[in-house]
């Protein structure tokens, strides 16, 4: 797959992991990562996600959005190839719900595919929150609505 992404001009966009990102009771601690045409999530505690980013709380190179050069995008689009729990191919996605984290509750992201069923992860903090929506609105524009 890492050859059709090169191929097809494919590169990262940026994502981050963290305690404040879960899939549900069992994954807590995930990533959610953007290329420039899919997303990919990744479970910190399964395939060696909690090497991606190191100490940078999930970063890659300490940001949300890095500017890597052609071969860096390459290698992290292959890390993150080998730690996926799942992806969607952006033209695959028909929408990205977003609830906003409350003083006391979660928030979640919902990704819904055209076909298939719906990737749902808890938001456990603001910070995810808006990360995400920052993400989301460089990866698709049109594809994120929040609640």
């Amino acid at each position: 797959m890492r050859a059709k992404g090169v191929a097809n001009g494919e590169s990262f966009l940026g994502g981050f992991a963290s305690g404040f990102l879960a899939r549900g009771l069992t994954h807590i601690g995930y990533g959610i990562y953007f290329t420039t045409s899919r997303l990919i999530g990744v479970d910190l505690g399964a395939n060696g996600g909690g090497a991606l980013g190191g100490t940078m709380a999930g970063f890659i190179h300490g940001e949300l959005m890095p500017q890597l050069s052609p071969e860096e995008s390459a290698k992290t689009i292959t890390d993150l190839e080998r730690m996926k729990e799942f992806e969607m191919e952006k033209e695959q996605i028909s929408r990205i719900e977003f609830k906003k984290p409350g003083m006391f509750g979660t928030g979640h992201i919902v990704i819904t595919p055209k076909e298939g069923k719906p990737e749902k992860i808890i938001l456990r903090h603001r910070i995810a929150y808006d990360r995400l929506m920052t993400l989301t609105k460089a990866f698709s524009p049109e594809l994120p609505r929040s609640f």
